[in-house]
């Protein structure tokens, strides 16, 4: 565990009261262990926490809900533990978070224990870390709440996240005036008055592999659908949001899936004024395992895809949706020359060119994909069978598309296809991998996630600033995972 997962256990537990968080994120009694030396570090006295030994924490990980956890705790203790939780809601509470820049000599300060000793108070608490961030570190499990409105300002860091009960505020913070000014406007109660909403950004959601039709996925949709309406409110712009879908929308091309594809679209648009984008999957052309027919396919092409360029004229890019299925069997895709060809025509009739970014989205992968740490591994992925498996869904003609993506320097390409999130630069272009948005291909042993990708955009300097690749808990235990990369 890093130190924000240890901020994010004490938060989970002392303003939400969430024990059962408090277990999973600890991971363990050692996990439990590095959580009392962090408080101690931080002169929080709680015997409730200290006091807990090794068979009642493995008691209290296998209680089905609160109160069996709590009575685990010892009685005596637990007056002090409540005690301690109801003065620190009343109090205005301040996490404050450093970047990744060790030549920023404000980090030096936001990472030392004075900076508590300086803004507490009986008004005031802090809590910090003492290491700065890394970029290959940035894994968050079970953000608390207030923490994720702030994640989503990582590139703004450092900053101070200051809340107080439903009530928040980011801040960044350049210089110690900063500090002040935000400590003038706590004593004067302004804190929340205003937040600030940055002109020059704006959000894309990248789904993937939903397989609408096939009944497990539809429950799955249900579980996405939660988990978007808690993103989206979290996503401030003033630019509608974007949602890049990069194939097998569908589990297969027939009237009844096309409509539930419909609809899922008209959701996405009307529930979270979304712009929808999508390429074709294997799964959108393939029933039983056989390529639809021509005329079939063209009715499904028709439905999905009406152009192969996509201009966004505000963010200034150039969406360009390359059918990977137009020449593959079964998973395997091909792009194939004549495609690239008719594009080429598009973009040359574009004015200023040189003006957009260009992103690049389509269904099968070019380069091969590895699990985030966190997921265990299937057994055939070990096997030598499955890297034969694994190899025959690759893009037949990757290497003609990736010399043709640096012909037109693309940055960004986003992809679909192995049910898995995964992010990559290959000298200079990153490229994107969406998982199963509905759930499938991410499983931990007691836990089945969906996952999706949001991608935050900077208008000023035509350039994506992070993905987030974001699992959710399909069994609904509220356990969500955000891994952070930054471009």
């Amino acid at each position: 565990m890093n130190e924000y997962d240890l901020i994010n256990c004490y938060l989970n537990l002392i303003f939400d009261n969430s024990f059962t968080y408090f277990t999973r994120i600890l991971d363990g009694y050692r996990g439990l262990c590095q959580f009392r030396k962090w408080m101690r570090k931080r002169n929080i006295n709680l015997n409730a926490i200290e006091n807990i030994g090794y068979d009642a924490f493995n008691a209290i990980c296998k209680a089905k809900n609160k109160d069996q956890i709590i009575d685990k705790i010892d009685p005596k203790y637990l007056d002090e533990l409540m005690e301690y939780i109801n003065t620190e809601r009343n109090k205005y509470q301040i996490v404050v978070l450093s970047s990744f820049d060790y030549s920023d000599t404000i980090n030096v300060y936001l990472t030392s224990s004075q900076i508590v000793k300086d803004l507490s108070s009986d008004k005031v608490s802090v809590i910090n870390c003492h290491s700065l961030l890394k970029k290959d570190d940035l894994s968050f499990y079970g953000p608390y709440r207030h923490f994720i409105n702030a994640l989503y300002q990582i590139d703004r860091w450092p900053g101070l996240l200051i809340f107080k009960g439903d009530n928040w505020s980011f801040l960044p913070v350049y210089t110690i005036k900063d500090i002040q000014d935000a400590m003038f406007k706590i004593k004067q109660d302004t804190i929340f008055s205003s937040r600030y909403l940055s002109p020059y950004d704006s959000y894309f959601i990248q789904l993937s592999d939903l397989h609408l039709g096939n009944k497990k996925k539809n429950k799955g949709c249900l579980a996405l659908e939660k988990s978007l309406d808690e993103t989206c409110k979290q996503l401030r712009s003033y630019y509608s949001l974007k949602f890049l879908i990069t194939g097998d929308l569908m589990n297969s091309p027939n009237r009844k899936n096309m409509y539930e594809a419909s609809n899922f679209m008209k959701l996405l648009k009307n529930k979270y004024s979304g712009d929808v984008s999508f390429i074709l999957g294997n799964h959108d052309v393939i029933v039983n395992g056989f390529n639809i027919f021509k005329r079939q396919k063209s009715k499904v092409i028709a439905f999905l895809l009406n152009e192969s360029i996509k201009v966004f004229e505000k963010e200034k890019i150039i969406l360009i949706k390359i059918d990977s299925t137009v020449e593959g069997n079964l998973a395997r895709g091909k792009v194939g020359k004549k495609q690239l060809d008719n594009i080429d025509e598009e973009l040359a009739s574009i004015k200023n060119l040189k003006d957009y970014t260009m992103v690049a989205m389509l269904h099968h992968h070019l380069f091969p994909i590895t699990r985030d740490e966190f997921l265990k591994q299937r057994w055939r992925e070990k096997m030598f069978v499955g890297k034969i498996m694994d190899s025959s869904k690759a893009l037949v003609d990757s290497q003609d598309l990736i010399e043709w993506f640096r012909k037109h320097q693309i940055q960004y390409v986003l992809h679909g296809h192995k049910h898995l999130p995964f992010f990559t630069n290959h000298d200079g272009m990153y490229v994107i991998a969406a998982g199963s948005s509905c759930g499938s291909g991410a499983k931990e042993s007691d836990s089945r996630y969906l996952s999706y990708n949001v991608l935050k955009y900077d208008h000023r300097y035509k350039r994506f600033k992070y993905c987030f690749i974001i699992y959710d808990d399909m069994t609904l235990q509220d356990r969500q995972r955000i891994i952070v990369n930054m471009f």
